[in-house]
């Protein structure tokens, strides 16, 4: 019996997803979501006190799955400027393969999604994630940096984050698929920007 309600619910957030990509989270409806779905506006009640439970759980869901593959690399035994270059691959092959997800990522911020109107869980869960991506960063910046302060972080933050979203975003807004030449780009910006990063950073004696 459990297994059709999780199957609603699936699709519900997978139709409340695209929408959101297509007309953007702000003007989600719960009503849009239940055309989409082909369920009555009463059967996504049952399931979400809300429209915005709904916007919590589709952006928490996505930045949940993708951060975690992002950092598995950070974390690893290898040299950390090729960690660096995978968790940047790893962004370019999966916005290639996500354009839904990615638009949801790199066009909008959190607060499309309500989260000024998140309940108290969501608002823990998003704490929880915000605090494991800075706890990523910050170990990947001493092994690569020899520290994790504040400028280390900023720089990290910058190599591996920034520079990849800026130029990944302006092929998602316009709605193309970001090339492998591009990615070749950006894997050869950032492994120049973290190898000489590495270079300059002081070492413990």
């Amino acid at each position: 019996m459990g297994r059709p309600a999780q199957h609603a619910e699936a699709t519900i957030l997978e139709c409340a997803k695209q929408l959101s990509a297509e007309i953007g989270p702000q003007n989600l409806t719960i009503a849009s979501v239940a055309e989409r779905a082909g369920a009555p506006v009463g059967s996504i009640y049952h399931r979400y006190a809300s429209r915005d439970e709904i916007l919590a759980t589709v952006w928490l869901d996505l930045v949940e799955a993708f951060q975690e593959s992002f950092l598995a690399p950070l974390s690893g035994d290898d040299d950390p400027v090729e960690a660096g270059l995978a968790a940047v691959s790893f962004t370019c092959r999966w916005v290639r393969r996500h354009p839904c997800e990615a638009r949801l990522m790199l066009v909008h911020r959190r607060e499309d999604f309500a989260s000024e109107r998140w309940s108290k869980s969501h608002r823990q869960r998003a704490e929880r994630l915000t605090a494991q991506g800075a706890a990523g960063l910050r170990g990947y910046a001493a092994r690569l940096l020899g520290r994790a302060g504040a400028a280390e972080l900023r720089s990290v933050r910058f190599m591996l984050v920034d520079l990849p979203t800026a130029a990944l975003r302006r092929d998602i807004e316009a709605g193309v698929v970001p090339s492998k030449s591009l990615e070749a780009l950006l894997l050869d910006t950032c492994g120049y920007a973290l190898r000489r990063n590495r270079a300059q950073a002081p070492r413990a004696k």
